[in-house]
């Protein structure tokens, strides 16, 4: 695979690297300091919770920045009551036995799923596989000349490439089919002004290389409600929404943060280096959004072209809850998840399922993960 033709296809979602101890012991006093310095917890105070919250629930320094601990108006008790890494795993395990989380792990499974079923989902276009490959037709599509043929009825529309077991947006990419000379050819969005059009055969040969036997799930680009491009227009900004089914096998929302991605990127992820913005479950307004990160930046405006967060309200957002909680009871077996729905100009459609999803989210929006995932199976 040539390094241009890597470079043009742009796909996103690389996860960042933990840095070394050291360096993040350094960090952590550094912001400690600041910290007390803008009026929070003394230093002193905030190495005290920290070591009290390590031997009661195994969440260390960085969760307790990421969490905001440090602010005065959070309760020791509040604090106490979010699960370390282990405690949330064993939930988990019990909530969502390993052997059901199948139909979540693989997208051609979930998305089989969630189609037959008839919830809104991006249209399926085929799953491109040296073995299994097949189009939403029926026709088979694990080979140059059957992806060409694919590409050739898709002119001038965008198509999306999805890693079939991937996670935190890693290999996704987006390209639109464009004609050059009357030859088909495809231009990632990613820094679309910059973009070299690749030829079909070089883009497949790449596709092959990176995905190995994994496949790759092909889907119809999702087109964004305008309210939320305008958070930010390189990526399809989602909700995730976290849904634990109650007594009665019913759902029921728990928490639900807007996710909001950086720098041209594709995906949102915070992983990937996207923001996320808490959102109230009654009204779907928006709150500050920040960086999910020991610093706990926030942003009332994206910080890379000053689109306004604060205040927002999420359209379609009752459908887009009911969606979210009907999806969780539909999917066997599962007793919670994070949903992620993007919201489009006719309303919601779920992009996928998670059945572990992080556990950091209940330390973005402020709300204690004991209290909202459900300490066993519901029947």
């Amino acid at each position: 695979m040539g390094k241009d033709v890597a470079h043009a296809l742009g796909s996103g979602g690389a996860v960042k690297k933990q840095k070394p101890l050291l360096q993040r012991i350094a960090q952590y006093l550094a912001l400690m300091s600041q910290r007390a310095r803008e009026g929070h917890l003394s230093v002193s105070k905030q190495l005290a919770e920290m070591t009290g919250l390590a031997l009661l629930t195994g969440n260390g320094p960085g969760y307790y920045l990421t969490a905001g601990f440090y602010q005065r108006n959070i309760s020791w008790r509040d604090k106490t009551m979010h699960l370390g890494s282990g405690a949330y795993r064993d939930r988990l395990s019990v909530l969502n036995p390993v052997s059901l989380r199948i139909f979540t792990q693989n997208k051609l499974v979930e998305k089989s799923l969630l189609t037959t079923l008839g919830f809104p989902t991006p249209r399926f276009v085929g799953v491109l596989h040296a073995s299994l490959g097949r189009t939403a037709s029926g026709r088979e599509l694990r080979d140059p000349a059957q992806f060409a043929a694919l590409i050739q009825a898709y002119r001038e529309r965008t198509l999306v490439f999805k890693l079939l077991h991937g996670w935190a947006g890693q290999g996704f990419i987006a390209a639109r089919v464009e004609d050059l000379n009357g030859v088909p050819h495809l231009k990632s969005l990613r820094s679309e002004s910059n973009s070299t059009p690749i030829p079909v055969d070089a883009f497949y040969r790449t596709l092959l290389a990176e995905q190995g036997s994994a496949g790759r799930l092909i889907e119809e680009y999702f087109y964004q409600h305008p309210d939320l491009a305008s958070f930010n227009p390189s990526s399809v900004n989602t909700c995730r929404i976290w849904v634990a089914k109650e007594k009665g096998g019913r759902g029921r929302v728990v928490l639900a943060y807007l996710r909001i991605g950086r720098g041209g990127s594709l995906v949102d992820n915070q992983s990937a280096g996207g923001i996320v913005a808490a959102i109230d479950l009654e009204t779907g307004v928006t709150a500050a959004a920040i960086d999910g990160l020991p610093q706990r930046v926030s942003f009332k405006c994206h910080p890379d072209h000053g689109a306004p967060i604060l205040g927002r309200s999420i359209p379609f957002w009752n459908e887009a809850k009911a969606l979210a909680e009907n999806c969780v009871t539909a999917f066997p077996g599962l007793q919670f998840a994070g949903t992620d729905v993007a919201i489009g100009a006719n309303g919601p459609v779920i992009i996928e399922l998670n059945a572990s999803p992080d556990r950091e989210g209940a330390a973005f929006v402020g709300i204690p993960s004991s209290l909202i995932v459900p300490q066993q199976r519901r029947h």
